[in-house]
């Protein structure tokens, strides 16, 4: 009974988000609000070069956007009144919100982008992520992103909360475990000179939601750019270095001599990962990895690979033997993960723009409402209304459809919107 009523209060909380979600952006979509639109892509796009009529369907593609919404949304300044948009929207909805829906917005006013380290991931499930500069910690649920991200890796995003559930706004960019001491760097000396204009008694969130849109393009440009140096001056690359190993148990217990490495893994993790953050002259920022008879160090630098070798060996003696030291050039990264997490949606063949795709999904099911369906015993989804039974069929035959497009919206795939079905047969 029990487990019945989390699964009904989960629903209420999942269709209160969505219903909003999808008010939210209508509400954004008046006249006064759009006005502001090629203004506002003009201050976050950070680029002197363009121009606020470039904002068009034909110049910018899917995923560009959806990053571009999620900040003006829950981040940008309106022009002419200075609020953000959320903040105008519940000003305007506030006297028709349920008591649910009043809590889901509320979380929602409360958010900002930011960059976490991930230090626990469930497959398909879930996954454990601590701020980097507020130190809030968030377990999450995305079945998407957790299947995407691993142990160590610095994502950025906007966790949005409600009760004691947390999941993700939009989109996340997921980068390796050396762009830490990056992101952190380049945030607190720009948070430095954010307090010299607007007070020193200015906190970190401030920052983060009026500027930290700048660092995503910071990284952008610095992928881009292969001889970006490094604080200490050196050359950015991926450094790594694989070594041999043949008793686990010596090296755990080789490691826990170095006060500087903080093991991020679990208990019963296969793959083993620890933190090497040591400060001072001698400066040591790297991750080490530990899986089956592997032991792998990631630093940001040549330079500072080689001096974290050397610490290691030294602690390690004969425990560990050298195989194989690899460094790649963020450009590389670029061409690779860059790609995986910035790709634009994929059209099916034959579909020459997204709105073509969006007509022939909407006439694709407006016509299979009124088709039978094998799971329906045969009957329409309209037909299916008519009984608790049926509906309650129907109603899962729509959340695995919901379930398909969501995972397909996330990799980049054409997808459809399934309320829009809901809405139709009087199921919201």
């Amino acid at each position: 009974m029990n487990d019945t009523v989390v699964d009904i209060t989960a629903y209420k909380y999942d269709q209160a988000e969505k219903d909003l979600k999808t008010r939210l952006v209508e509400y954004s979509e008046r006249p006064e609000i759009q006005s502001q639109i090629g203004e506002a892509f003009y201050i976050w796009k950070d680029d002197p070069d363009f121009l606020a009529s470039e904002v068009t369907e034909d110049r910018i593609d899917d995923v560009t956007f959806e990053k571009f919404l999620d900040w003006f949304l829950y981040d940008f300044r309106l022009l002419d009144t200075q609020e953000r948009v959320i903040e105008r929207f519940y000003k305007a909805e506030m006297n028709s919100l349920s008591e649910i829906e009043e809590i889901v917005i509320k979380g929602w006013l409360d958010s900002f982008y930011s960059y976490f380290e991930v230090e626990e991931v469930t497959p398909g499930e879930s996954c454990r992520i601590r701020d980097l500069f507020t130190q809030n910690i968030y377990t999450v649920r995305d079945a998407a992103a957790s299947g995407k991200i691993k142990m160590s890796d610095i994502i950025g995003a906007r966790p949005l909360s409600t009760e004691n559930n947390h999941y993700f706004s939009g989109l996340i960019s997921a980068y390796p475990s050396a762009f830490k001491s990056v992101i952190i760097d380049f945030i607190n000396r720009e948070f430095r000179e954010y307090k010299k204009s607007f007070g020193k008694e200015k906190p970190i969130v401030d920052y983060l939601r009026d500027c930290g849109y700048r660092t995503g393009h910071y990284l952008e440009d610095m992928a881009k750019n292969p001889k970006f140096v490094t604080p200490e001056g050196d050359e950015f690359v991926l450094a790594s270095a694989v070594y041999s190993i043949t008793n686990r148990g010596e090296i755990f217990k080789r490691l826990g001599k170095i006060k500087a490495v903080k093991e991020l893994s679990g208990e019963n993790d296969e793959i083993k990962v620890f933190n090497w953050e040591k400060p001072g002259k001698n400066k040591i920022t790297a991750t080490i990895e530990i899986e089956n008879d592997k032991l792998k160090i990631e630093c940001y630098s040549i330079n500072m690979l080689d001096r974290t070798k050397a610490e290691l060996e030294e602690v390690m003696g004969d425990s560990i033997t050298h195989i194989e030291d690899v460094s790649r050039e963020l450009n590389t990264f670029l061409d690779t993960a860059g790609k995986e997490k910035h790709k634009v949606e994929q059209l099916p063949p034959g579909t020459k723009s997204r709105k073509e795709m969006e007509s022939t999904l909407e006439d694709y099911y407006t016509n299979w409402i009124d088709e039978p369906h094998p799971n329906l015993g045969g009957k329409s989804p309209r037909e299916a209304t008519n009984t608790p039974e049926d509906r309650n069929s129907l109603v899962q035959v729509l959340n695995d459809l919901e379930a398909i497009y969501d995972g397909a919206r996330t990799r980049g795939e054409p997808y459809y919107d399934v309320e829009k079905i809901k809405r139709k047969l009087d199921l919201i």
